[in-house]
């Protein structure tokens, strides 16, 4: 029951992950690099959620941002349906690997596969684009496009994971250990 409602949580939790990047504007300074959640929310399940559960959500999740980030131009899909399929569910193999460090109260990987898995995305959207364009065209704008958003993951994910550790309390599903009262 408990995996089930976590799955749940990830798939509310990468819907309203993508509401809050889309609602935050572009850092101008940092040549209008975007803020991505959604990678760091599938990381924190990919790390709590046994393995079975955590494919289930790279699947759903790289389903996601295929749809969402669905790019045509001059009547071609320049991002292939599947890959970012593909894509997480090879990052979640990775991050599925740190879960005893998880569950030991180190979040160090976490946050620093968060950081990782993000700009592994946006990286690979870089060079499916570049392919199906047919030339490789490297500019500082794009470097900056690729390694701030994953570097403001890696930041966040401390809180973020501080947040969701908290409202993990409040779901009543019956798994969860409640401390006993002492009298």
């Amino acid at each position: 029951m408990k995996t089930a409602v976590d799955l749940l949580v990830l798939f509310v939790g990468v819907f309203l992950a993508y509401i809050v990047q889309e609602a935050l504007p572009p850092m101008h300074d940092i040549y209008g690099a975007h803020i991505v959640l959604i990678p760091m929310v599938f990381c924190y399940a990919a790390v709590v959620l046994p393995f079975p559960a955590m494919l289930a959500g790279a699947v759903f999740t790289g389903f996601v941002v295929d749809v969402l980030n669905a790019h045509v131009v001059g009547g071609r899909i320049e991002i292939p349906g599947g890959a970012s399929i593909v894509y997480f569910v090879i990052f979640g193999c990775l991050a599925n690997g740190f879960q005893p460090a998880m569950k030991g109260g180190n979040i160090l990987p976490f946050a620093l596969m968060s950081g990782l898995g993000t700009s592994g995305l946006l990286l690979m959207q870089f060079l499916l684009i570049t392919w199906n364009r047919g030339g490789f065209v490297w500019e500082t704008a794009a470097g900056w496009r690729i390694l701030a958003p994953g570097c403001m993951a890696a930041l966040v994910a401390p809180l973020f994971h501080l947040t969701l550790s908290h409202l993990d309390r409040l779901i009543p599903d019956g798994s969860r250990k409640k401390k006993a009262v002492a009298r």
